[in-house]
């Protein structure tokens, strides 16, 4: 039977959760974050479930000491909404997940099943899989290296992650990286853009639908399960309406799935990655984004820097580009690559690409000139 320890001074909550979780789980109750710590180690449970506030310790520093002994099971961080910045900083420091206060039971037992799922996704890395992963990404600049760095650091672990970049900037390049690095590498990745979907499609195309749920509706899997065990990718998530996002974030909270038109609830596992050029934070402000969505994905952000901001990445990916579309038979003189380091690059890497490719059609030998490069 699965061993749960619940750590968490509220007697009653203990009474309930043993009653609730009975038949499927043993929970071991702590009732202060010290008890915990020792339970933690003597009693190798196969999940914690940790609340942040404790009568002793700060549930944070519990989570520091659990982290600390070594190779631990997943932590839940229990939570207040308040406490949602503290919470998202308890996943950063190595928490699997986390569950606010008061919680549904059937996200409890989703989050739960998951994460004893995900116990085999939290195996050391394969250098020679993480190397492979990071080689789309081009640039040798201090900002790419913490970009690179990051990626490694995500791919470890199974919380949701936002990238934040301007169009054209390499949001989805980030985002395979990040699952080509992951133990899911070898599950399926799902790119899925909420921009470019009919909003009264967007759940179909999210969630899957039944025969009969709509005019020529047909049985058929949904994003999410096609993205099972692996990863998807919502692109321009801040495109999603509000009546999408509220089942989304039903989803990504219960673990599980209904259909458009069905009932039966389908459970999935799935590491979210989601991308938006917009701001988010604004958008809440304007009512046209939950906040309760935006803390369940972006537990792990990731900004990308514009192409201007890198300017000594121009060459390195000037290059690439050339040597992919032409084996590296025509070059850059120094002053086409001045030119190219010298513009403003508003499309960024995309519109580098761009102009490389129609410099390559306007060459007239091995060399590309100022002359070929037109923006």
């Amino acid at each position: 039977m699965i061993e749960i320890l619940f750590i968490d001074d509220d007697a009653y909550a203990h009474k309930t959760l043993k009653m609730v979780l009975a038949d499927d789980y043993r929970v071991v109750s702590a009732l202060t974050g010290k008890q915990g710590v020792h339970k933690a180690s003597s009693e190798d449970p196969d999940i914690i479930l940790l609340d942040v506030d404790l009568p002793d310790m700060n549930g944070i520093n519990v989570l520091e000491e659990i982290v600390s002994m070594g190779l631990h099971p997943p932590v839940i961080m229990l939570t207040a909404l308040a406490d949602i910045s503290i919470v998202v900083k308890a996943v950063q420091l190595g928490a699997y997940d986390y569950i606010l206060k008061p919680y549904d039971i059937k996200e409890l037992e989703g989050t739960i099943r998951q994460a004893v799922d995900n116990k085999k996704y939290l195996k050391p890395l394969n250098q020679t899989v993480i190397h492979k992963a990071l080689d789309p990404i081009i640039g040798e600049s201090k900002c790419i290296k913490n970009i690179k760095n990051m990626i490694i650091k995500f791919s470890s672990s199974h919380a949701p992650v936002l990238v934040i970049g301007k169009s054209g900037s390499g949001k989805e390049l980030v985002a395979r990286a990040i699952h080509g690095a992951s133990a899911r590498s070898d599950g399926p990745f799902f790119a899925l853009n909420c921009g470019a979907i009919p909003h009264n499609l967007i759940e179909t195309e999210l969630f899957g639908s039944e025969k009969g749920a709509f005019t020529d509706a047909r049985s058929r899997p949904g994003s999410f399960e096609l993205a099972n065990n692996g990863t998807i990718f919502l692109d321009e998530i801040g495109e999603m309406p509000l009546e999408a996002q509220v089942k989304l974030l039903r989803v990504l909270e219960e673990k599980q799935l209904v259909r458009v038109g069905g009932t039966n609830a389908i459970p999935i596992n799935v590491r979210v990655i989601s991308a938006t050029n917009k701001d988010i934070k604004q958008m809440i402000k304007e009512n046209s984004f939950r906040e309760d969505l935006y803390y369940r994905i972006s537990v792990l952000p990731i900004t990308i820097p514009d192409l201007c901001e890198r300017r000594e990445d121009i060459p390195l990916l000037s290059l690439h580009f050339i040597k992919r579309k032409t084996q590296g038979k025509k070059q850059l003189t120094p002053e086409a690559r001045t030119k190219l380091v010298e513009y403003a690059w508003p499309g960024n890497v995309r519109e580098l690409n761009n102009v490389i490719e129609r410099a390559l059609v306007y060459a007239e030998d091995d060399l590309i000139r100022p002359k070929d490069i037109v923006f």
